[in-house]
């Protein structure tokens, strides 16, 4: 009996990090193009452009230093005070509908 818990167990973690791998993808390349609400990667076979929103997190070195200045003085975030163009980064995404939404930006 103990056996078969552990089996359903082990099987019900597996099947959930299938689900949650299954809906994010991930892309790597250099930033091309940073706008208010998107960010164009070109990879070394293709290029991507991702929706950024309020749930895009962008890690980067200093990132969360910026964040803190940025909030303490009332002024509002935007992307383009985190990328810049040739920055090598890896997206992770999700996609809705044709739009490939970004959940996280990591910067190289």
């Amino acid at each position: 009996m103990v056996r078969r818990l552990a089996f359903l167990a082990v099987a019900m973690i597996l099947a959930a990090g299938l689900v949650y791998a299954g809906d994010t993808m991930e892309a790597e390349g250099k930033v091309t193009t940073v706008t208010g609400d998107s960010v164009t990667v070109a990879g070394s076979d293709a290029e991507w452009t991702f929706v950024i929103n309020e749930d895009t997190v962008v890690k980067a070195k200093g990132a969360s230093h910026k964040t803190k200045d940025l909030s303490e003085s009332g002024e509002k975030k935007t992307i383009d005070q985190f990328l810049k163009a040739d920055q090598k980064v890896t997206v992770k995404y999700s996609k809705d509908g044709d739009k490939a939404i970004a959940k996280e930006i990591r910067v190289h």
